[in-house]
């Protein structure tokens, strides 16, 4: 019994605990087409998920790990503007994106996507 409870929590310990990878990646129009993923086992797996999400010519520019993410990007017509940050709460993270974007000249700023790894 002790051996088959102890089996149990290891295995309720490994599931809560092993998917904590997450990246961005964007274009190289700096941002139009973007790739997102977060809880993944690893973070080459959520980086080669979030460049197929983004498409071509994309690279990963944020990895997170047990924490919020948040991309946020101007909308103005012809903009390259964007932002992203990382914080421990969503709101947080959103918040900090939205101003690395107004502080990179964006007028028009909106949050693209956001998330939080298993903590």
């Amino acid at each position: 019994m002790l051996k088959k409870m102890s089996f149990i929590f290891g295995l309720m310990f490994i599931s809560t605990g092993a998917y904590a990878a997450g990246s961005l990646a964007i274009d190289s129009g700096q941002g139009s087409g973007y790739g997102w993923a977060d809880n993944f086992t690893t973070s080459s797996q959520a980086d080669q998920y979030a460049l197929n999400q983004c498409g071509g010519n994309c690279q990963v520019v944020q990895r997170f790990s047990r924490q919020c993410a948040a991309y946020a990007a101007d909308q103005s017509s012809g903009s390259t503007v964007y932002g992203w940050a990382t914080a421990s709460t969503s709101s947080a993270a959103q918040n900090r994106a939205m101003n690395e974007c107004s502080n990179r000249g964006g007028t028009n700023c909106i949050t693209r996507v956001w998330g939080c790894d298993n903590r």
